[in-house]
């Protein structure tokens, strides 16, 4: 911002502004996160605080994330936190590494916790973020889907659809019977029939992957 002087353009600063009461509720924030917050969560307070002290304000996103941190050390929100962490067990860690598959089959979403999940088994998610992970529409029908028994057991003699939409290579073999060689019992999708298959299409040498939904009983002959 300026104005003219004459006929001398001059500019005008914008003043430092003291602003204790925001120095001290970052301090006061910083000394109850000591064993509560992440590394990131403390370095970010202490550049809270030299911008506070600096500038006597905060930008807008830097006000929001610290009204987040302090709500993540709110007494009652801690309170809730550790009252989750006791009630963990392996039914819910069982859940939680389903949905990180899932996620890591079907990017972008939820991928650094789902990493996490897989990587580190001292690792317990929030409420929040586990019910957003393994609670919505689509991880529970990839959960109904794995939990539903194979169409068709190994050794079993199938037939590939002759549908038009059929992926990958099996597309090549619509219509022709194959053996089933291997039924894999994860699944990672949502769509219904999705579980992989192996199997041997009858005279050839080398297997094929596909699904159970580009699959059907054989005809007896």
């Amino acid at each position: 911002m300026g104005y003219y002087h004459g006929h001398r353009y001059l500019r005008t600063r914008t003043k430092r502004q003291d602003n204790p009461e925001l120095i001290s509720r970052i301090e006061q924030t910083a000394a109850r996160g000591i064993s509560g917050l992440t590394d990131w969560e403390r370095n970010f307070l202490g550049s809270l605080l030299d911008a506070a002290k600096k500038w006597g304000r905060l930008t807008a996103k830097q006000h929001d994330v610290l009204q987040r941190i302090e709500k993540k050390l709110d007494p009652e929100v801690q309170a809730a936190r550790q009252s989750w962490n006791e009630a963990w067990n392996e039914d819910k860690r069982e859940s939680a590494i389903f949905a990180a598959n899932y996620y890591k089959a079907n990017p972008p979403y939820f991928s650094d916790a789902a990493e996490r999940i897989l990587t580190d088994e001292n690792y317990i998610p929030s409420e929040k973020l586990f019910r957003k992970m393994v609670e919505n529409k689509y991880v529970q029908r990839a959960i109904d889907h794995a939990n539903s028994t194979p169409l068709y057991e190994v050794g079993s003699l199938v037939t590939v659809r002759n549908n038009r939409n059929i992926g990958g290579t099996v597309y090549r073999l619509r219509g022709q019977d194959v053996l089933v060689l291997d039924v894999q019992q994860s699944v990672t999708s949502a769509t219904k029939g999705a579980r992989q298959y192996t199997v041997l299409p009858i005279g050839a040498a080398h297997p094929v992957a596909t699904e159970e939904r580009w699959l059907k009983r054989a005809k007896k002959s």
